[in-house]
């Protein structure tokens, strides 16, 4: 039952300690529930014109276990509902993206990915002007 196109490869992983710092320093952070999202448009594109990551800060969530489990809520929710934003990129220079889980609760599945269609669906749709 995979959608269409609905990928999270290699080439789409923001790992660059550099670009998340700089991420946190200059990015635009937008709020949905329990996650925020910070994101950087960006001119120059490397191997992929939108990079993302997730974080699930352990003050908030102890065990392993559980922080892994999200995590992977989080990459499935993005990777399954990220295609309209991916065509908004793609037309334009790049993006980088980073989500953060706030909440010390352990959110369904089902929650946490109408949260990230929230996000996405703010960032495909946010009149800004890519680039600046």
């Amino acid at each position: 039952m995979e959608r269409q196109g609905a990928t999270y490869n290699k080439q789409e992983r923001l790992k660059s300690k550099k670009r998340i710092e700089e991420l946190f320093r200059k990015g635009k952070v937008i709020h949905a529930g329990p996650l925020s999202a910070r994101f950087l448009w960006k001119n120059d594109v490397s191997e992929s014109n939108l990079q993302a990551a997730f974080s699930v800060p352990k003050r908030n969530i102890k065990l392993a276990v559980n922080r892994n489990l999200l995590k992977r809520r989080l990459r499935e929710a993005y990777r399954l509902n990220n295609q309209a934003l991916k065509l908004r990129v793609s037309e334009s220079k790049g993006l980088d993206l980073i989500v953060v889980y706030n909440t010390k609760q352990i959110l369904s599945y089902k929650e946490i990915e109408d949260k990230i269609k929230v996000i996405l669906t703010r960032l495909t749709e946010s009149g800004e002007v890519v680039g600046q």
